[in-house]
C-alpha cells in the first residue's frame, strides 16, 4: 500500500511537469500551432480577461467612496438643520418678548403709582379726568385718569341706576402702551371723600350715558353741559359722564364729536335735563361713527332712468315714520351721516307711500299685500357700503288720432300726492323714437303719463307699477291730437 501510494504521487507530479513543459514550449520557426493549442489559448485568454474584470470590480468595491453626499442626503440634512434652528429662534424670540413685556409692565406700574401720588397730593377741587402720554425708553405710555362720583353703598356707576346722591369720588387709573401682545394694562383704583363743606348740599346732579350701536359703552366722547352753569367732561370707560353738585334749573346736554352721529344722523344732538336738589337726573345718547351708503339706480329693463328720482331708506330708528327720503340728481345717490344701525337700511326708489313695496295707505292697508322689500344694505361705522336699487321698466307708445306713431315726443310722468309725498312726484323721462316708443324706468306706484306740449284725445292714461306683476308689463298707449 505504501509503495502504491508513492508511485501514484510520483506519476501525478510527472504528468503535471509534462503539462507545464508543453504550455511553455515555443513553436519552432515555420511551424504553426495546432488548432487544439490555439483553442486552448483563446479559452485561457477569456478566462484571464474575466479574472481581470472580476479583480477590478473587487478593487472598486473595496475602494473608499469619494463622490460626496447624494441630493437626498443633502435635503434631509438641511431639513433637520432648519427644524433645529427654527426651534432655537422661537425660543430666543419668546425669551426676548417675555423680557420686553416684563420691562414695559414694570414701567407702566411705576407710572400708575406716580399718577396716584399726583391724585392724592392735589387739592380736591382741582381733580379732573385727563389723559397724558409719557415716553420711557422710546415706548409711549398713555396714562388715563377717570373720576366717578358714587354713593357710599353703590354697586355700579352713577349712570347705571339710582344710587342716591354721590358721596365719594372714585379714581380709576390705567396705563396702556403699544404692542402689548396680550399683556393686560396696568390699573390702579382709589376712593376719595370730599372735605366737609366742599360742596353746596342744595345742588343736584346729571348723569349722561353714551352708547354705541350695539348698546356698548362709548368712551372718550366729550359731553357739553350748558344752563345755570357750564361744564364739559369726557365719558369714561363705562360710557358715563357725571356732572355733580349743580345748581338747580334747566340744562342742555349735547354731544359734538366729528364723524359721530345719533340715530337720526345728527352730529350734535341735544337733550334737555332739569336738575333737582339732592337727585341724580339721567339721560342717554346712542352715538356712533357715521356710516355711508352709495346707491346706484339700476335700469332693470334697459330703459331711461329719470334724472331726479329720490331714494328712500327704511329703518325703525328713523322717527316718526320709520323711513326718510333723500333727493338728488343723476343715476346714483350718496347718503352720508347715517347711524350705523346693526340691522342695516332698506332702500327703494321714490318718495311716495306706494313706492315702498311694504307701503301702507292712509287707512293702514297694504298697497301690495305679500310684497316684500329687498334685503337691507349693511351700515358699517366709518365705512361706505355700495349697492344698487333696481327700477321698473314701463313701455310707452304715442300715436295721433289716426294711429300714426309720434316721434320725438317728450314724456312726463306724474304721481299724485299721498301720505308719503305731500307734493307728489313729476319726472321728465325721455323722448319717443321713430316708431313713437320709449321705455322708461320708474319707482313703484300709480303713474299718469303725459306728453309735453301736446293735447290728449280723451284723458291721459294711468298705470300702477306693482312689485307683484310679472314682466314684461303691457305697453301704455297715449293718443294725442
Amino acid at each position: 500500500m505504501s509503495w502504491s501510494f508513492g508511485n501514484a504521487t510520483q506519476e501525478r507530479d510527472r504528468l503535471r511537469d509534462a503539462r507545464r513543459a508543453g504550455r511553455s514550449r515555443p513553436n519552432m520557426p515555420g511551424q504553426s500551432r495546432p488548432k487544439t493549442q490555439r483553442g486552448g489559448e483563446a479559452v485561457r485568454g477569456a478566462t484571464q480577461e474575466r479574472d481581470r474584470l472580476r479583480d477590478a470590480r473587487r478593487a472598486g468595491r473595496s475602494r473608499p467612496q469619494e463622490t460626496g453626499m447624494t441630493l437626498l442626503e443633502l435635503v434631509v440634512a438641511m431639513s433637520v438643520f432648519a427644524v433645529i434652528m427654527l426651534g432655537l429662534v422661537a425660543t430666543l424670540a419668546s425669551g426676548l418678548t417675555l423680557t420686553r413685556n416684563n420691562r414695559n409692565r414694570s414701567v407702566a406700574a411705576n407710572l400708575a403709582s406716580q399718577e396716584m401720588d399726583l391724585v392724592r397730593s392735589a387739592t380736591f377741587a382741582s381733580l379732573v379726568a385727563q389723559t397724558s402720554t409719557q415716553s420711557v425708553g422710546g415706548v409711549p405710555y398713555v396714562v388715563h385718569r377717570e373720576l366717578t362720583w358714587v354713593a357710599d353703598s353703590a354697586t355700579n356707576g352713577p349712570c347705571d341706576g339710582t344710587n342716591g346722591s354721590p358721596q365719594m369720588l372714585r379714581v380709576h387709573v390705567w396705563v396702556d402702551w403699544p404692542s402689548r401682545q396680550g399683556v393686560a394694562t396696568v390699573k390702579a383704583d382709589t376712593v376719595l371723600t370730599p372735605p366737609v363743606g366742599a360742596y353746596d348740599p342744595n345742588t343736584g346732579h346729571i348723569a349722561v350715558k353714551v352708547l354705541d350701536r350695539s348698546a356698548a359703552p362709548q368712551d372718550n366722547i366729550m359731553v357739553l353741559l350748558t344752563g345755570p352753569t357750564a361744564r364739559s367732561a369726557p365719558t369714561n370707560s363705562d360710557g358715563c359722564a357725571f356732572f355733580g353738585f349743580l345748581p338747580p334749573g334747566a340744562y342742555s346736554v349735547s354731544l359734538n364729536t366729528t364723524q359721530f352721529v345719533d340715530r337720526q344722523g345728527v352730529q350734535n344732538p341735544t337733550q334737555s335735563v332739569n336738575v333737582t336738589v339732592g337727585q341724580v337726573n339721567s339721560t342717554q345718547f346712542d352715538y356712533d361713527q357715521r356710516a355711508t351708503l352709495h346707491l346706484d339706480l339700476d335700469a332693470g329693463g334697459g330703459g331711461v332712468v329719470p334724472n331726479d328720482v329720490p331714494v328712500t331708506l327704511g329703518n325703525t330708528i328713523l322717527v316718526p315714520t320709520g323711513a326718510r327720503t333723500y333727493t338728488g340728481s343723476g343715476t346714483s345717490r350718496t347718503v352720508n351721516n347715517l347711524f350705523p344701525a346693526s340691522d342695516g337700511y332698506d332702500a327703494w326708489a321714490g318718495s311716495c307711500a306706494d313706492a315702498d313695496p311694504e307701503g301702507l295707505d292712509g287707512t293702514g292697508n297694504a298697497f301690495y299685500p305679500s310684497a316684500q322689500r329687498d334685503a337691507p344694505f349693511e351700515a358699517t361705522p366709518n365705512a361706505t357700503t355700495d349697492g344698487s336699487i333696481t327700477l321698473n321698466p314701463l313701455a310707452i307708445h304715442v300715436v295721433n288720432s289716426v294711429g300714426v306713431p309720434q316721434a320725438n315726443q317728450s314724456i312726463v310722468l306724474v304721481h299724485g300726492a299721498d301720505n308719503g309725498c305731500a307734493a307728489g312726484e313729476t319726472h321728465t323721462v325721455g323722448t319717443t323714437n321713430a316708431t313713437g316708443d320709449v321705455v322708461v324706468e320708474l319707482p313703484f306706484g300709480n303713474w299718469q303719463m303725459t306728453v309735453q306740449g301736446r293735447t290728449v284725445s280723451g284723458s291721459w292714461p294711468s298705470r300702477i307699477v306693482s312689485p307683484l306683476e310679472s314682466l314684461p308689463r303691457p305697453t301704455v298707449t297715449a293718443t294725442v291730437q
